[in-house]
């Protein structure tokens, strides 16, 4: 005899009402986190680790992964904070959350900088561009001999996008 069996169910893969709730909850924490850390990147971070959504104390690779990974965020103020010389340590892993094997430098240079918006401080600048061409000469290596002439290239394609693109600049030997 044919006994009819009961159909599988299909939702037994879906999140039961409990856990939506608990999802929906954690999504509202992280979107508050987003905010503050837009206001003030401190104090989002902050939040984040007393609701225990990041690790107390912080974990540079989790930070990192979560500026890299949030829409949400400012780019200015993921600039503003991984540039802080405070935060040297968080900047290094924020590098190290790129994959720039394979690329070259100025493929790497765009990725890296569409993550975040370069302040303008000379000084600022010159530890991201350092930070990243250390991490990128590691990775690749050739055709440089050493992570100072990445540097002066990557300095020097900032500069020159600059001149040519930011208005403000005053404009020298136009014709």
């Amino acid at each position: 005899k044919n006994i009819p069996r009961k159909p599988t169910r299909f939702s037994c893969f879906l999140p039961r009402t409990q856990e939506l709730i608990m999802i929906k909850n954690k999504k509202k924490l992280l979107v508050s986190g987003s905010e503050h850390f837009n206001q003030k990147p401190k104090k989002g971070i902050q939040l984040l680790q007393e609701k225990n959504l990041l690790a107390t104390p912080m974990d540079n690779n989790q930070v990192a992964k979560w500026l890299r990974e949030n829409p949400k965020l400012d780019k200015k103020m993921i600039g503003e904070f991984v540039s802080d010389r405070k935060n040297v340590d968080l900047l290094d892993s924020f590098v190290r959350t790129f994959h720039f094997q394979g690329l070259r430098l100025d493929e790497a240079l765009r990725l890296y900088l569409e993550a975040f918006r370069l302040p303008g401080e000379a000084p600022v600048i010159h530890r991201l561009l350092e930070t990243f061409t250390e991490y990128w000469h590691k990775s690749n290596g050739t055709p440089f001999a050493n992570s100072d002439a990445c540097f002066a290239l990557a300095y020097a394609v900032i500069m020159l996008n600059t001149d040519q693109h930011n208005h403000n600049v005053r404009k020298q030997n136009v014709p």
